[in-house]
């Protein structure tokens, strides 16, 4: 078996990382919480994500040359309130890449930066619960000039994205229900080659297409002062692309669609300068894919939020 058949499903691995360490922030571009006005949150958290399976277009194999690839991030991230409706949200990972099989060294170094937008344009409570509708813009760029074909170890596409979404929120006596849908538009990529094949096809240029994105997710939760616990399920659908040749090197014009399922968990720790700090864990699995890695992922970090007008600070 070939160790090329390997090399496009892992790109699932730093995309999965990157959305699940945002989703472990205090505000993130698709939840249902907004920063108040000067309210910052800034945090640091790690992930690991691992797998040994991967599914070939629909065909589910594995590949003993490789063995278990893992893909480990670490991300700086930021939300600050600009006003109670509208907030600014950016990270910046640092990936680094390697696998247990073959003779390949590991790749690693600073990624893309994102950044965001999002705005609450609809809030009501009643007395069956408070109603919220929320937009969120973004854009990211590569931050490195890595390489982007050399999977699994490449860090990245090196595509530069522009992404809209949609969020709706209910929240009764604590518990909510969160479900988003957005669309991510990716720009073309440069190569170092002259020529590829797409879908049958030959193509004599270094400038290729990388398949834009529809993404959705629907979460169930609890949250209080102290702890927030939720439940979600997330997928991942790409609007063109081919499947990974039998035997042949993955491309980035692959198609890659996936969902997943997982848990994540927070608990808030108060300072007497009002501020407060909070300790997040996270796991999730893929349960179902095309050309992707049956990858199985888990985050921790911390986050500090407060006011940075001194005043005291609390739960957005």
């Amino acid at each position: 078996m070939s160790l090329f058949t390997l090399r496009r499903s892992s790109r699932l691995a730093f995309v999965c990382i990157f959305l699940l360490a945002f989703r472990s922030m205090a505000q993130t571009p698709t939840d249902g919480i907004m920063m108040g006005k000067h309210l910052i949150c800034n945090v640091a958290s790690y992930s690991n994500s691992q797998w040994s399976q991967y599914w070939e277009g629909t065909l589910k194999r594995s590949n003993a040359n490789v063995g278990t690839f893992t893909s480990q991030n670490v991300m700086l991230m930021s939300a600050y309130g600009l006003t109670k409706n509208l907030n600014v949200i950016a990270g910046l990972p640092y990936i680094w890449n390697r696998s247990n099989g073959g003779h390949f060294s590991r790749q690693e170094g600073i990624q893309d930066l994102s950044v965001w937008l999002k705005y609450r344009a609809f809030r009501a409570e009643t007395s069956l619960g408070t109603f919220a509708l929320f937009a969120t813009g973004g854009i990211s760029a590569p931050a490195n000039q890595y390489i982007p074909d050399m999977l699994p170890y490449s860090i990245g596409l090196r595509s530069k994205t522009a992404s809209i979404k949609g969020i709706v929120h209910y929240k009764i006596k604590g518990f909510y229900l969160t479900g988003h849908a957005g669309y991510i538009r990716r720009s073309n990529i440069h190569i170092d080659r002259d020529s590829y094949q797409y879908d049958g096809v030959m193509y004599d240029t270094h400038e290729v297409m990388v398949p834009d994105v529809v993404d959705a997710s629907a979460r169930l939760g609890y949250i209080n002062k102290y702890v927030q616990v939720e439940g979600f399920i997330d997928n991942m659908t790409s609007q063109s692309g081919d499947d990974i040749r039998r035997q042949d090197m993955p491309f980035p014009t692959n198609k890659m669609d996936q969902t997943q399922l997982g848990g994540m968990a927070k608990v808030h720790m108060y300072l007497k300068n009002g501020s407060f700090f909070t300790l997040v864990g996270q796991y999730s699995q893929v349960t179902a894919g095309r050309n992707v890695g049956q990858a199985r992922m888990y985050t921790v970090g911390i986050q500090h939020t407060f006011n940075v007008t001194g005043r005291s600070s609390d739960l957005p």
